[in-house]
């Protein structure tokens, strides 16, 4: 269970005490529950929306819980990537230059941009999805547990940069042959939460499509990708997946 706990802190906020740090063995194999973490966070957010619909609040102050929900369970930790790759993606000549602003702690006009986009785009789309007793909350938990199958597509599919860092061994553990496993788990995901199977299609090929197009920009911008980057396409590939559900 050592490796469900490493991708539980890595993905919420949940205290995880360990009396020793994980060794890289674990951090690889932590790869393996990333679909049962993101269906235990998609439940809980999911749970929360359909609470927040019975209520009947107005849809402007439930998409506001939910969202703060959304970033309080996950720390936010995604969304400061969403923001460092901003900065470093438009902030640099070179990808040398660009990785060393995505390790700056101050945020940049790019990232400041970007991350109140992002908000503004989920908060939008769950407005919509409050609405939806029947499937809204559903749509919210697939759009959580799709995106954490197809983070481990954009590691499959990318090398990390850097000598070390922070993502390291995840991204060099997963085999780009698991890609296509990882892909799948989602696609189920997807067709768990929509009402039909070209509906489900559509939504989980939003956010596949987005994540290999931010895979092919980070490689060609940064010569690889990073934690930062994986943040990013978790933030990408739900904001994707909510907006086709929504559209």
């Amino acid at each position: 269970m050592r490796s469900f706990l490493v991708a539980l802190a890595f993905l919420t906020i949940v205290p995880v005490r360990f009396r020793t740090l994980p060794d890289a063995a674990a951090v690889a194999r932590s790869r393996f529950w990333y679909p049962v973490v993101g269906a235990l966070l998609g439940a809980a957010l999911g749970g929360w929306t359909a609470l927040l619909s019975l209520w009947a609040r107005p849809p402007l102050l439930s998409a506001f819980l939910v969202l703060l929900a959304w970033v309080v369970l996950t720390g936010a930790l995604h969304l400061d990537g969403f923001c460092d790759l901003c900065d470093g993606l438009f902030g640099g000549r070179r990808a040398e230059e660009r990785l060393r602003i995505m390790k700056d702690p101050h945020l940049g006009t790019f990232g400041l941009a970007g991350g109140v986009l992002l908000l503004l785009g989920k908060f939008v789309v769950l407005a919509e999805l409050v609405r939806w007793q029947g499937r809204g909350p559903w749509v919210v938990g697939g759009a959580v547990a799709a995106a954490r199958c197809l983070v481990l597509c954009m590691a499959a599919l990318a090398r990390y940069p850097r000598p070390e860092g922070t993502g390291k061994v995840l991204i060099e553990s997963v085999r780009p042959p698991e890609a296509l496993l990882f892909g799948m788990i989602g696609l189920g995901v997807a067709f768990a939460a929509g009402a039909g199977a070209l509906e489900a299609l559509v939504w989980f090929s939003s956010a596949a499509v987005g994540v290999l197009l931010l895979t092919w920009l980070c490689r060609a911008r940064l010569g690889g990708v990073t934690g930062d980057c994986l943040g990013a396409g978790i933030e990408g590939a739900e904001l994707l997946f909510l907006l086709a559900a929504a559209g």
